[in-house]
């Protein structure tokens, strides 16, 4: 098939980052034509090597992201619609909350599938945020995948719309082998290690992980912060002894070391999640996790006994009692990594996310014509 995919704005790394990029890498092993639009130029260059080593037409605006204007990224991508017109799509895969995804449908014919792909929450709050132009995206697009079943709600909501949109989980490599995972033995005395993987920003609750490093009934636990931002330069890590900064990961195999090196993962976010990807990782290697309640963070907590889910928005002090049960849980033996790693293999691995994947791009389009949720 020929697939065209556009996303607005790629970071240099990230879970939505990760998400395309590897989607369209297994649609081309499997032999499909893909060329791939962005109207920013700031993925990072092991990101863009392997997009060029599965043979993907990868093409870019020259402008950093978020530094080109409304009308350079319209311009932009008419000329690369108009160029589009010339070939046949089978499937136009457009991402994310940008009005501009209608233009680029403008390269499909009467047969060609049109999918838009929500990643964000879709709830109230963020519903208030959409423009109208992205809202008619939304409401025009013939098909919508959303990345939770909340998100998948929330849409339905938004648009009352009953038909055409269903729920696919993101699809990313897996940082560590199966056979890389094993329960460590109880222990009430050793110092724990909490991890946060992922973007510096004030919306993912790097305040509220500050705050809990500095608290007495947290000793013993150390923060690994992996990541960066300029709201958070590694300066600001100094004042708190119990944080470790270690700076950004690149690869799959540093991610993979660092996960090892954890006992748990959080993630205090007041971010529009949709389903937190760095949560879904974090299972690849069998760690429990906490996390506040957005979007569809709820559906990854599979076995409760390994997540601790708080109310969003969470303070300080909620934030810290859902710490300390998940560290009474991890010292006295009733988190299991193996189960967590189980509950991963069965939902979120890769190749089990890959089939639910292509069995949608790749079947009839009468058949997807008539899919429902």
């Amino acid at each position: 098939m020929n697939l065209l995919f556009y996303v607005p704005q790629m970071a240099a790394y990230g879970g939505m980052e990760r998400h395309v990029c590897v989607l369209a890498q297994e649609a081309a092993a499997r032999g499909h034509r893909v060329r791939f639009l962005t109207t920013s130029d700031s993925l990072n260059a092991p990101a863009r090597a392997a997009l060029a080593a599965a043979g993907i037409d990868f093409r870019e605006l020259a402008q950093p992201r978020g530094q080109a204007s409304k009308l350079q990224k319209l311009l932009w991508l008419w000329r690369e619609t108009l160029r589009a017109r010339s070939t046949k799509w089978d499937l136009i895969y457009t991402n994310g909350q940008s009005a501009l995804a209608s233009i680029v449908w403008k390269s499909a014919r009467s047969s060609t599938r049109i999918v838009h792909h929500h990643h964000t929450a879709a709830d109230a709050g963020e519903q208030a945020s959409w423009a109208p132009g992205f809202r008619r995206v939304l409401e025009r697009a013939p098909e919508i995948v959303a990345c939770s079943e909340a998100t998948r709600a929330g849409i339905e909501q938004a648009i009352n719309r009953r038909t055409g949109v269903r729920f696919l989980p993101y699809f990313t490599a897996c940082p560590v082998a199966r056979e890389q995972v094993s329960d460590p033995a109880p222990d009430a005395t050793r110092p724990l290690a909490i991890g946060f993987l992922g973007r510096l920003v004030s919306t993912k609750g790097i305040d509220i992980l500050c705050a809990l490093s500095l608290r007495p009934e947290l000793a013993g636990v150390f923060w690994h912060i992996h990541g960066e931002g300029p709201e958070y330069p590694p300066s600001h890590f100094e004042k708190f002894p119990s944080i470790r900064y270690h700076g950004p990961y690149r690869d799959l195999a540093r991610h993979g070391e660092i996960l090892r090196s954890l006992d748990a993962v959080a993630l205090f976010s007041i971010h529009n999640e949709g389903m937190p990807l760095s949560l879904i990782e974090t299972m690849s290697a069998g760690l429990p996790w906490i996390a506040t309640d957005r979007g569809g963070t709820r559906e990854i907590a599979r076995v409760p006994a390994n997540c601790v889910v708080l109310d969003h928005p969470c303070s300080v002090e909620s934030a810290l009692i859902g710490v300390l049960e998940l560290v009474r849980r991890l010292r006295s033996g009733q988190t299991s990594r193996l189960t967590q790693r189980a509950a991963y293999d069965e939902y979120f691995a890769p190749p089990v996310v890959s089939r639910l994947w292509f069995n949608y791009f790749e079947k009839s389009p009468t058949s997807a014509a008539h899919s429902g949720s």
